[in-house]
Formats: C-alpha cells, structure tokens, sequence
C-alpha cells in the first residue's frame, strides 16, 4: 500500500487502485455535512478493509484450514442463514447450481455440513453446518482477533476505543446490508 504524503492528505491506495480517503476530507470520509460523500468513504474504506483483511490477518488462520474461496462462501452464508437449501445458496451467492452443489458435496465431504429433509417437503434438503464448522469458524475468529489486536495495539489509544466502539453500529450495518441482498435475490 502507498499513503498520501501532501499536507492535509489522508489517502491509502491499496494495490487494487481503489482510493481510501481522499485530501480535503474529514474523518468520516465526507466534506463537511455531505452524507453522500461521507457514504462514499465509508463504502470506499470498508472494501478495502474487506480486500485486504483475508490478505493480511486472515492468512494465518487460512493456512491452518485452507477452504477454496467457494467453499468459504458457502460456509459463510450457511453459518449466518442455517436451512437454505443447495438452489437457495446458489441463488444467494450468484453461483451455478451445479457449482453451489459440488461446494456443498465437498463440505460434506469435510464434515464441515450435514444435510437434512425438509419437514414439509421431503424432495427438498436444508443444509446445516456441524459442531466442527462452528469450531472451525471460532478458531479462525480467534485468529483474526489475535492479529488484528496486535495492529491495533499500534494506534493510539483514543482510535483503539473509536474504532472498537463502532463495532455494534457496524454489526447492525452489515446485518441491513445481508437483509437487502438477500431481498434482492
């Protein structure tokens, strides 16, 4: 990543090109009380922190447990929405039915999903991840919490407590935001 170095400047251009922050703007992103610009920054350095999270502190714990990317998604999506069934997960994360299936066969495989019989259609399966997946998934969390404490362990400490503090306001967010996908689907 390169930083901005010109006075008043706070930008960060990861190696995507993508720009966060940007000079003249306030901490929010935005210039003075325009919510669309602050919208902007917000979206704008969440991606990026999304890029470069899995890249950075996420490594560790992804070579413990590798999961091909597909796999990961489905396991994520099951994780926070258990009883989807193999045409809802591939629906839901914009994969080929038969991609969705061949993930779900591998997770099962793994020990990582079981399926189950609908109660009231028995033509159809809901998938649920294991006790093993849920392990999993904590080990990772684990991980990534471990890593990421050490980096913030290098910011001051008034940021430390801003930065943890938006934790539920940004929880909430990403809640709207998974209800408006699959709204969308």
């Amino acid at each position: 990543m390169a930083a901005g170095s010109g006075q008043g400047s706070s930008s960060v251009v990861t190696d995507q090109g993508s720009v966060a922050g940007e000079t003249g703007t306030d901490s929010t992103g935005g210039s003075g009380g325009d919510g669309q610009a602050a919208a902007r920054g917000l979206a704008v350095v969440l991606h990026d922190l999304g890029w470069l999270l899995p890249r950075t502190i996420g490594l560790a714990a992804a070579r413990q447990e590798p999961l091909p990317a597909s796999e990961l998604e489905v396991m994520r999506l099951l994780v926070r929405r258990p009883g989807l069934s193999v045409n809802d997960v591939a629906r839901e994360l914009g994969l080929q039915p038969s991609n969705a299936s061949t993930a779900i066969r591998l997770l099962i495989a793994r020990g990582t999903l079981e399926r189950r019989q609908d109660d009231t259609d028995a033509r159809v399966a809901r998938l649920f991840p294991t006790a093993a997946a849920y392990a999993a998934r904590d080990r990772r969390e684990r991980s990534w919490g471990e890593q990421l404490g050490d980096v913030l362990n290098g910011l001051p400490e008034a940021d430390r407590e801003r930065l943890t503090a938006a934790v539920p306001v940004l929880r909430l967010l990403a809640e709207r935001l998974a209800g408006d996908a699959s709204a969308a689907g």
